[in-house]
């Protein structure tokens, strides 16, 4: 069967064979071209794999094992402060550079503007609770 090119506008012509939903780009464009079509389409193979099997893990975590997520993050953190403290310490016998971690420094002012800034939405969000405790909006009230 012959390929019919798409330049007709007649509907009663078959679809080329080399067109994807009667356009001349292939679905790698259709799908944006970028890294992302690359993973769709398995063009690179180890990040689409590295990226099905770590979904993978996850699913069987969460829904077979029945982990949740917050103990999942706790236990992350903690292997992560632990892995750390085994790398500095580690580094120092090994006569190696230990770990650089940046420090995050504020100025007494910015420190000062994050804790008021909290201190305000802290404050309504413990005012906010105690007009509902108090029963002063009886539809919240009762709702929670």
């Amino acid at each position: 069967m012959p390929a019919y090119s798409p330049s007709s506008d007649s509907d009663d012509e078959p679809y080329s064979t080399h067109s994807l939903f009667r356009r001349q780009n292939s679905l790698h464009s259709l799908l944006g071209g970028g890294k992302v079509a690359d993973i769709l389409l398995w063009r690179n193979k180890h990040l689409s794999g590295g990226i099905l099997a770590g979904v993978t893990v996850l699913w069987f975590l969460f829904e077979v094992v029945e982990y949740h997520f917050l103990t999942l993050l706790c236990h992350i953190s903690i292997s992560a402060m632990l892995l750390v403290f085994i790398w500095s310490n580690g580094a120092a016998l090994l006569d190696k550079a230990p770990p650089m971690i940046p420090e995050i420094i504020l100025s007494e002012r910015a420190f000062r503007e994050v804790a008021s800034a909290f201190h305000t939405k802290l404050s309504i969000f413990i005012s906010f609770l105690c007009d509902i405790a108090s029963g002063k909006d009886l539809k919240l009230f009762l709702m929670v």
